[in-house]
């Protein structure tokens, strides 16, 4: 069977998400690793890419930190019974309740890959929610409730970390964060105003220090995926071009048939193969009939022409998936049948013999003194195999069929006796309506 290499215009990328690389994306990978890493800017398409190609770690991450953070909120309900017994009823509505709400609700948006702008949102509503929520448990119970704040506050910072979210939203993250601390900070009446300025500048730092390592963390993990990206393309390229190389060590490149080599290989697997009998492996040698003539009259672009011709007609005259057909030479044809009977492979010759006839292929170097007509025809030898017989000798055995078919005068099959005389030289014969064994 014939194999080509078909020409990819986009390949997908190594991961289970549904990444394509096309020539643009080549093209901009290169231009932007061979910028500086902090000058990395995406374009729309890569930025589809990345996105695509980094959701089901950026998914896995947001959902576990939701889970964990919901257990560990109802979790402090029984904590806080035994620090704060009297305000029992405010931590069980806010801390085992409505906090694990919030993170069940976040959970559900980032269980499928939605817009920056959803993702983005949906962690500034979340964190900010529950900030706000734990300041007013805090303002609840009285007090100093600054320990509150600053625990809330240091989840956010956390959460600026681990979450990884276009910039902006980071940033926007980072400023409701600080708003909402200095908020309830100002009217704590437990400490003074200048106190609740410095802390919040204090955590201020703190907080916009996270929101640029986040930044920083952003642009190597995408500096990773190009590097990925250009050794996926590469890996393709490297892979396409030893195909390419497989098909030319294998392959006829007139006709695209199987060559020698692909032959050697196809007989070496037949012959080891022990489900395979060797009395079922046939050889059929073929040879278009006064080829030469056509060649030196015609030129050799018809020769070529006709000898393309020719093995589209032996191709299609065997058995699909069952049988290869192989440029064996200059004109010749091998095809080697599999799970064959000599009625079988007769028949599978004389179809063969019949149909480059049919084509009507001229021959200008036929003249009507050689009594031969002027189209174009081909001889055929056949020989099967023999347990002790190397394929070798039943090539050899294939190939004087062939040459008693030439001598037989041209345009007939010749079927070898070798293998059921047990001979050392093989005898064969024309065979005109059935094939016919010599003892």
């Amino acid at each position: 069977m014939r194999s080509g290499a078909s020409s990819l215009k986009a390949t997908p990328l190594d991961d289970a998400a549904d990444v394509l690389v096309t020539p643009a994306l080549e093209a901009e990978t290169e231009r932007l690793l061979s910028q500086r890493t902090r000058d990395i800017r995406f374009s729309p398409e890569m930025v589809r890419a990345y996105r695509r190609k980094d959701w089901p770690q950026r998914s896995k991450i947001a959902r576990a930190w939701m889970v964990w953070v919901g257990l560990i909120s109802m979790a402090f309900v029984p904590i806080s019974y035994l620090l704060a017994p009297d305000f029992i009823m405010h931590t069980t509505v806010i801390s085992g309740l409505l906090v694990p709400a919030m993170h069940g609700c976040a959970y559900l948006v980032w269980r499928k890959p939605r817009s920056a702008a959803v993702e983005g949102l949906s962690l500034l509503l979340l964190m900010t929610s529950v900030m706000i929520a734990y300041g007013f448990l805090a303002v609840a119970a009285g007090g100093n409730y600054e320990r509150f704040l600053t625990c809330i506050m240091y989840v956010n910072t956390i959460a600026i970390v681990v979450f990884s979210v276009d910039y902006l939203w980071t940033l926007s993250l980072m400023i409701c964060s600080i708003g909402i601390f200095f908020g309830f900070e100002i009217f704590n009446p437990a400490i003074e105003s200048k106190e609740a300025i410095g802390t919040s500048i204090f955590y201020a730092m703190g907080m916009y220090a996270a929101t640029i390592a986040r930044k920083t963390q952003s642009i190597l993990g995408q500096k990773a995926f190009l590097l990925s990206l250009r050794n996926q393309y590469r890996s393709d390229a490297l892979r396409r071009a030893n195909h390419q190389l497989e098909i030319l060590a294998t392959r006829d490149p007139l006709t695209g048939l199987g060559n020698r080599r692909s032959a050697t290989d196809l007989i070496d697997r037949l012959w080891r193969d022990p489900t395979v009998p060797k009395a079922s492996i046939a050889f059929i040698m073929a040879d278009i009939d006064l080829f030469k003539h056509l060649n030196d009259t015609a030129g050799h672009a018809a020769g070529d022409a006709c000898i393309r011709r020719v093995a589209d007609t032996i191709e299609d005259s065997v058995r699909l998936g069952l049988d290869a057909v192989f440029r064996y030479g200059g004109e010749e044809f091998l095809v080697v049948l599999a799970h064959a009977t000599p009625d079988l492979a007769w028949t599978i010759a004389q179809r063969i013999r019949g149909a480059v006839e049919a084509l009507g292929i001229v021959n200008p170097g036929i003249h009507p003194a050689n009594d031969s007509t002027s189209v174009v025809t081909i001889s055929l030898g056949v020989a099967f195999a023999q347990e002790n017989a190397a394929p070798e000798m039943v090539a050899k055995w294939a190939d004087d069929a062939l040459y008693d078919a030439k001598r037989g005068g041209r345009n007939i099959v010749f079927l070898s006796n070798a293998h059921a005389a047990g001979e050392d030289s093989p005898r064969a014969q024309p065979v005109a309506e059935q094939p016919k064994q010599r003892a």
